[in-house]
């Protein structure tokens, strides 16, 4: 059984790795080394973290090699995902630049947990033969090129900093057992997405509290018109006001004011009304015991005068 170390542990022997979760394993050989195979062996589909897998979802190709800046940042995102949750990272790419690498120790050193590192020390032919045998191909001048990237590699990993390293020959790849032990993370994981640094420096600042307002200092008044007219008062409610800028020179008409209405009127005392006197009746009668015409006026009312001895006892007369 591997014992944390600094130095390369050869699997010569059958043994027995125990990693803990959650942590990180960088999966590190030139194409067609076996690394692939390997993790589908000995990991779960969902711990592991490819970056042909994330090429391919990011451009629809995982050979495509102008996008690889977008899939390591796919990479990077699940790899914050799952670690913030507990979850161990089986990283399969080449990892054969110290940029890549380290990008992997600091995501481990930022959640404070292990990062270990698998060496795929597979001959070169044996590589070229088994990239021809496949369907995808990068031919043999890429690999070649990866093998002395990983040959440089190994000469200079034990100052990096990784927790575990372990050199995994091709004769004994069958004889490596995996065992995953659960040792959370006693304090919670940051939150994840960008670094702190450059969350403040995107992100916009809090608005800083208005000074309290001060008293109204003696001199021009602020924001006053040429020629020291004063500023315009602030429209009240349902006031209308004029927008228009006045011409230069031209001082706007202002409204004619406003006439009081006056009072309206006391009303006059009512008069009492007297009653007429009474018409006297007219006569109808006329001269001559006729009816008079319309428009001729009536005769007075003739007098007679008894005649004499009327209303004195017969026999005697006046003297």
């Amino acid at each position: 059984m591997a014992t944390p170390s600094n130095e390369p542990h050869p699997a010569s022997q059958p043994q027995v790795i125990r990693l803990v979760r959650p942590s990180i394993i960088v999966l590190c050989g030139p194409a067609a080394c076996g690394k692939t195979t390997f993790a589908e062996r000995r990991f779960r589909p969902t711990q592991i973290i490819s970056s042909d897998w994330a090429r391919g979802r990011v451009c629809d190709d995982e050979r495509d090699q102008r996008f690889q800046a977008q899939a390591f940042a796919l990479v990077h995102f699940l790899i914050e995902q799952r670690l913030g949750s507990n979850r161990l990272c089986v990283v399969d790419s080449t990892a054969l630049t110290p940029q890549a690498r380290k990008d992997l120790l600091n995501l481990a050193r930022r959640f404070q947990v292990p990062c270990s590192v698998f060496l795929f020390h597979v001959p070169l032919e044996k590589c070229v033969e088994r990239d021809a045998s496949r369907e995808r191909t990068v031919g043999r001048s890429v690999i070649e090129r990866q093998y002395q990237l990983f040959e440089q590699a190994k000469a200079g990993l034990r100052q990096e900093g990784f927790d575990q390293i372990y050199e995994f020959r091709d004769e004994y790849l069958d004889k490596v057992e995996i065992e995953v032990v659960f040792r959370p993370v006693a304090r919670p994981a940051p939150a994840p997405g960008r670094p702190a640094a450059e969350r403040a420096r995107r992100e916009p600042r809090a608005a800083s509290p208005a000074p309290p307002a001060q008293p109204p200092a003696q001199g021009p008044v602020p924001g006053a018109r040429p020629g020291g007219a004063p500023a315009a008062a602030p429209p009240r409610e349902g006031v209308i006001r004029d927008l228009r800028p006045a011409a230069a020179g031209v001082k706007p008409a202002s409204a004619p004011a406003a006439q009081p209405v006056p009072p309206p009127a006391a009303p006059a005392p009512e008069q009492p009304v007297r009653p007429s006197p009474p018409a006297a009746p007219a006569s109808t009668e006329t001269a001559g015991g006729d009816s008079g015409a319309a428009g001729t006026p009536a005769a007075p009312p003739r007098t007679e005068t008894p005649p004499p001895g009327h209303g004195q006892p017969p026999g005697k007369t006046e003297p």
